[in-house]
Formats: C-alpha cells, structure tokens, sequence
C-alpha cells in the first residue's frame, strides 16, 4: 500500500536525520503520509486531538516545518490565509473547487516547457513555477 511505504520512508530519513520520533511526529507524519487530501494545520490538529489529547498547533506547525525541510512534504498557499500541505510526490499541478475547496491533483508535463520557454526569451534562471485551475467539482455541479 502506497501509504504504508510513504509513511515508511518519512520514518528513514527521519531516523538518517537523527530526529527524535516523538508519538507527535510519529502521528502527523501517518496522518500527511495516509492524508487524500491537502489539510490546512487547523484540520490536522482536529482530526489528530482525539488520538493526542496534548497537541498543539504550535506543535503541528513544528512539525510540518521540519517534513518540509526534509522534503518530505510541499507547503501550498493558493493565497488563501492558511497554508495546505501535501506529501511531496512527483511535480504536479492542482484544481481546486471554488464552492467547496476540494483540491484535485493533476499532471500534464507540458507545462513544464514554459520554464524552458521563459528562460530563453527572458535569460532568467526559473526554478518554479506555480499553476492552479479553479472550478466547480461535480459534487458541487
């Protein structure tokens, strides 16, 4: 189960990184590897205080901070005011649900040639880009 080997591989490099495993760390780390869906830090503490009577948010925070220093999870901001956060997979893009916020991942690689295409007519070195498609879901249709 892909899950399993995501949360897997969270635990190695947290372990080649000699970063404590704390049941906190332990649990988010489960929760962004097994997550479908990109949570804000509000919904991971609400899903995960009945498990951790004792979480924070500041806790969360912490943590997501470190997975994402590690790359083991993307920040994405949308310019909403809370930031959701996803388990790092291959470069990919996303649709998101303006009635009810769903976010849906999405490939196509060819817009991975308008990198290229902007290095060469303007001589900048790009290194990202960012590209969201809104819509309504069909739940919401």
């Amino acid at each position: 189960m892909i899950n399993h080997q995501r949360f897997q591989k969270g635990f190695e490099v947290l372990k080649q990184s000699g970063i404590r495993k704390t049941p906190q760390r332990l649990a988010i780390l489960e929760y962004m590897a097994t997550s479908e869906s990109h949570p804000t830090v509000d919904e991971i503490y609400k899903d995960l205080l009945g498990e951790i009577p004792s979480l924070t948010t500041a806790t969360i925070y912490s943590n997501l901070k470190c997975f994402k220093n590690l790359k083991l999870i993307n920040e994405l901001s949308f310019g909403e005011v809370a930031s959701r956060y996803e388990w790092a997979t291959s470069f990919h893009y996303h649709v998101r649900c303006k009635l009810c916020g769903k976010i849906v991942d999405f490939h196509y690689p060819k817009l991975m040639e308008v990198e290229e295409f902007a290095r060469i007519k303007t001589g900048f070195k790009v290194n990202k880009h960012l590209f969201e498609l809104k819509g309504v879901c069909r739940e919401c249709q």
